[in-house]
């Protein structure tokens, strides 16, 4: 019995296909930094994207110009790394909570199977959380 070409010689060598693989290396030898080096890629960007950047660029030149930072940058974060992740557990377990909200009304078996999966990812994200808010009751002592 045959299934998908498994124990047949021939459809291997029929599938294998020659390929030519050339390589130009763009970065000169260090021998010789004063000859030119020649770039082949070219890249295109829509219009959209052009704007966007541009519009990206000028005001973050602006913002260097007038010596401005944005106050964000001027706050230091001074939590400690069990605030930050107590913060980013919260935060997944609120994105989980969102997904399961999506699936309310869907009695399909795939959506009862997703649900059951963030039922665990969740109990999983609270269990840690705990476990931290713990750590740092404890510390603070």
């Amino acid at each position: 019995m045959n299934i998908l070409g498994v124990k047949s010689t021939t459809s291997v060598t029929e599938n294998l296909q020659k390929v030519s693989v050339r390589l130009r290396s763009t970065i000169a030898p260090q021998g010789t930094l004063n000859t030119q080096v020649e770039a082949t890629d070219k890249v295109s960007i829509s219009n959209e994207a052009q704007k966007k950047l541009s519009s990206e660029l000028s005001s973050t030149m602006r913002n260097n110009a007038r010596g401005a930072t944005s106050p964000q940058a001027k706050q230091v974060d001074t939590r400690t790394e069990i605030e930050k992740k107590i913060d980013q557990l919260k935060e997944d377990i609120k994105e989980l909570q969102a997904q399961r909200r999506e699936l309310i009304g869907d009695n399909s078996e795939e959506a009862e199977l997703q649900r059951k999966v963030l039922d665990h990812q969740i109990t999983m994200l609270n269990t840690q959380l705990i476990s931290l808010l713990k750590i740092q009751k404890e510390t603070q002592k």
